[in-house]
């Protein structure tokens, strides 16, 4: 079985949806709006964090440890809320600096009529996938599945992919991931009779 390539984007397509939303972040920041920085930060963290779209939405600024770098995230597992502690990288952790400023309290994703839900996160995402000329069937969920296929390629660890992605069963995410990417098979087959 190979991973559905459908469902995550590959390297590039990552790169160039970042790229767009950084530099639009970049000119709006400069302009006073908050609009770019926002959509950056939605981007940024999806990718970095794999969350659910939920998961995200509920994200608040005190769940956050930028000294220890981690972010607390309050899941269901099992029917039950559990809290899992998720480490965060150095780059994101001065992106949510440079982002929260001073604020201490609230949802971390505070649009201009306040703090954004699921639907607005979905909304945002279409938009800077739009913008960055990437397919329309990309949703925010693919963020999960981009961030749990390049995790695994890079560490070899289903296990720690297991603990991002809040999979109560390593079976859940061995079925999802351990398989060979489409990349991989790309990779394989060309010059393969060169």
């Amino acid at each position: 079985m190979v991973i559905d390539r459908t469902k995550y984007m590959d390297a590039d397509e990552v790169k160039q949806l970042r790229t767009v939303c950084e530099a639009k972040a970049i000119v709006d920041l400069r302009k006073g709006r908050i609009t770019g920085p926002l959509v950056w930060m939605v981007i940024d963290v999806a990718f970095a964090t794999g969350l659910r779209v939920s998961e995200l939405a509920a994200i608040q600024v005190k769940d956050i440890d930028l000294k220890r770098g981690f972010i607390n995230v309050q899941r269901r597992k099992r029917k039950k809320k559990v809290i899992d502690t998720l480490a965060i990288s150095p780059e994101l952790i001065k992106h949510i600096k440079e982002y929260i400023t001073d604020r201490t309290s609230g949802s971390l994703f505070v649009g201009e009529r306040g703090d954004l839900t699921r639907y607005g996160l979905q909304q945002i995402w279409k938009s800077a996938v739009k913008r960055a000329g990437l397919p329309k069937e990309l949703s925010i969920h693919s963020a999960r599945h981009s961030m749990a296929v390049h995790l695994l390629k890079k560490t070899g660890n289903l296990r720690q992919v297991q603990k991002q992605l809040g999979h109560a069963s390593p079976a859940t995410t061995a079925n999802m991931y351990a398989d060979i990417s489409f990349e991989d098979m790309q990779n394989g087959v060309t010059g393969l009779y060169q």
